[in-house]
């Protein structure tokens, strides 16, 4: 069923657990994560990106992800992922996403703030979900973020949110979901991930309780970290790059193996959409922190 991401987010802080948010630039990963959502019997958040539009334009996956949303048996939120342009904020009213996320984490702190606010003003009242962010979240894979360049991961401190600030900010706009920078990274990492818990801690005692805490990243912060963040108030987790990566190596060797005679297109999709299934399931499982499916 089609819902918004409050709804979900209420869910979560009952019980303690994150819900995973995957990104469905295709039908194979659209298929997926609702098959994953649907054995697991859990919620679960589609997300097109922004900066995703050259892969399939939002015009084209938005009815297909709606449409999906609709007819799952378990509660499906249709989200924007760090949406930075407010046209395409419209255009995804319009076809109708129930959770927007407005990235203006590049910008100074009073106008990120300012922007941020007027969009809840215009969002609530139809009844969307809005994420923000706050702190710079690093990305080490170019383009794999906002059309950003590899940063520069010598110092991650350098990018962690700050937890007064993450309070204004909270107060401030209102949004239903704060994006925070803590030791993740969009795309892969390099060498084992050092999450900082207990600033998740401090955030969360800083912010409105109806605030929900959500971790960009989630690929390859392994299962004790994950866990412990979410113990500490994470409840919502993006999680992409370890799912998207995965067919590849299978699919190579497969047509590697076909020795030169040919390989159908379509074999290969259904493939890449159950291996995939997989990775969705085996996240999820460890954002449920032990909720019974």
């Amino acid at each position: 069923m089609l819902v918004n991401l409050k709804d979900i987010l209420k869910d979560c802080e009952q019980h303690k657990y994150a819900v995973g948010s995957f990104n469905t630039p295709t039908l194979e990963t659209l298929r997926a994560v609702i098959r994953a959502a649907e054995t697991l019997g859990t919620p679960v958040i589609l997300n097109h990106a922004e900066n995703e539009e050259e892969v399939i334009p939002i015009e084209i996956i938005a009815p297909l992800m709606v449409e999906y949303a609709k007819n799952a048996r378990v509660p499906v939120a249709v989200h924007i992922d760090h949406g930075e342009t407010f046209p395409y904020l419209m255009k995804a009213i319009r076809l109708g996403f129930t959770s927007i996320m407005y990235d203006c984490s590049s910008l100074p702190l009073e106008t990120n703030i300012c922007r941020v606010k007027q969009f809840v003003a215009l969002a609530h009242p139809l009844g969307i979900s809005v994420e923000a962010e706050i702190g710079a979240m690093p990305n080490n894979m170019a383009g794999c973020a906002n059309g950003k360049e590899k940063s520069d991961l010598s110092y991650m401190e350098a990018y962690f949110t700050n937890p007064q600030e993450a309070a204004l900010f909270a107060e401030r706009t209102g949004v239903d979901a704060l994006a925070i920078s803590f030791g993740t990274v969009h795309g892969s990492y390099e060498g084992e991930p050092h999450l900082d818990i207990g600033r998740v801690k401090q955030i969360r005692s800083a912010i409105p309780a109806e605030t929900a805490l959500v971790m960009h990243g989630g690929s390859g912060t392994g299962e004790e970290q994950t866990r412990r963040a979410i113990d500490a108030g994470i409840r919502k987790i993006n999680y992409f790059t370890a799912m998207d990566t995965a067919p590849a190596p299978v699919l190579l060797d497969v047509i590697e193996q076909a020795k030169g005679t040919p390989v159908h297109y379509g074999r290969l999709a259904k493939l890449a959409m159950e291996i995939m299934e997989e990775k969705v399931k085996e996240a999820m499982l460890v954002f449920l922190n032990g909720r019974s499916v």
